[in-house]
């Protein structure tokens, strides 16, 4: 199956991270994508046909709410061509979403941050879910683990005395959020931790953590579960 993306881990050394940019979660975004299509027959049959398109930073509409989600799939508008080689899929943007994937962070100021991501997820999908309840929410936290971190926003570096603690802590708030069994249960349908140790200085040193409370392989947390949940319940709502 899936390892955690290496091509993230490229981002973050060659561009670092800044909490108001979206250049991470876009290249987290592609990088799902990839992974999706490699791992996941249904859906790489789907988008070479033309009939499964994706789309970042798309804003979803319910009712008279909108709610901007980070990754979207599904369903493309009337008459879209398969993808061009070398590309695998096409990007544009879905008639009708069927995957709505909310990426988020935690940096620095883990306990505060957690709560904010907690609560994000549970809207996102409340939100995907009143658009559709076929339609497959997901979410993904990245959670850093490094003993510093220096943000753009502020002057000096943040030094983290317990990031072991930290992390175990933002794993174990990941696994509260809501999680749903059935189409008429509530929650995410698939969800992930991503643990990196990355001090946004030393750029080419960031790499991923196995230690400190990360999910590893077998956890229903962990990466390659995430892909896989994914994978069978797109093929279940949706088929081939």
């Amino acid at each position: 199956m899936a390892p955690n993306p290496p091509d993230f881990l490229r981002h973050l050394r060659a561009q670092g991270y800044h909490p108001r940019s979206d250049k991470h979660s876009n290249a987290l975004s592609e990088c799902i994508v990839e992974d999706l299509l490699e791992h996941c027959s249904v859906m790489q049959r789907r988008a070479a046909r033309g009939t499964l398109v994706y789309s970042l930073n798309f804003t979803l509409f319910t009712g008279t709410s909108e709610w901007k989600v980070d990754l979207v799939l599904g369903e493309p508008a009337p008459g879209q061509p398969p993808p061009s080689l070398p590309n695998r899929i096409v990007c544009t943007p879905p008639s009708t979403v069927q995957i709505a994937i909310e990426l988020k962070a935690v940096m620095t100021e883990h306990r505060k941050a957690v709560k904010n991501r907690k609560r994000d997820f549970e809207a996102h999908h409340d939100h995907v879910h009143r658009y559709n309840r076929r339609a497959l929410a997901a979410g993904l936290l990245v959670v850093n683990a490094a003993s510093v971190f220096k943000s753009p926003l502020r002057p000096n570096p943040t030094v983290h005395r317990n990031p072991d603690k930290l992390v175990s802590h933002c794993v174990s708030e990941m696994r509260a959020v809501s999680q749903r069994n059935t189409i008429d249960g509530v929650g995410l349908d698939a969800k992930a931790v991503i643990v990196v140790d990355f001090d946004n200085q030393n750029l080419s040193r960031a790499k991923y953590r196995f230690t400190a409370g990360a999910p590893r392989v077998g956890d229903p947390l962990h990466y390659d579960a995430f892909i896989q949940s994914i994978c069978t319940l797109f093929a279940e709502r949706f088929g081939a």
